[in-house]
């Protein structure tokens, strides 16, 4: 009878041992399917960073550029308020019919004009037909002109004061 106990125990053995390869099998496949789900997401993310890099790179260049060609209009845009300033005397003013905040017309007016930027003013005659837009400016040249003075030395002011004006909201 041992005999006959042993060869059932080394079928039991054999079934059991197939048992757990087929149950091994799995296993190695599901750990294989794991490890090959992990390498496509380390390298799907590792190929949106470096999309994303490179659209950063690309952005910044684009904004660099923009920057230098935006130079010109903002230098312009910073000689018309620095006239508005003088035209009208306060910064609250500027503010208003540009508006802005008096707060970003003052950050404005502490950028120093460009005189190559200032040729806005040479584009613009000395005086205008009052017919043509309704506005009259003083002329700067000729008999009975008014003496042209700039803005900041009106007489009787200290420097950066305009006549008619005082307090914190009007200082450049």
């Amino acid at each position: 009878m041992a005999r006959r106990g042993s060869s059932a125990r080394a079928v039991a053995l054999r079934r059991a041992q197939q048992a757990k390869a087929t149950r091994d099998a799995a296993r190695l496949r599901r750990e294989k399917d794991i490890e090959a789900a992990l390498a496509d997401y380390f390298e799907a993310t590792e190929q949106a960073e470096q999309i994303r890099a490179e659209a950063r790179r690309k952005a910044d260049r684009l904004l660099t550029d923009a920057d230098l060609t935006a130079e010109t209009p903002r230098q312009a845009a910073t000689a018309a308020v620095h006239r508005l300033r003088a035209l009208v005397g306060r910064a609250t003013e500027v503010a208003s019919l540009c508006g802005i905040s008096t707060g970003e017309v003052r950050a404005v007016l502490a950028r120093p004009v460009n005189p190559s930027q200032s040729g806005a003013d040479a584009e613009q005659p000395a005086h205008t037909d009052p017919e043509s837009d309704g506005c009259r400016t003083p002329q700067t040249d000729g008999p009975g002109a008014a003496p042209a003075i700039p803005p900041g030395d009106v007489p009787g002011h200290g420097p950066g004061q305009v006549a008619g004006t005082a307090g914190d909201d009007e200082r450049g």
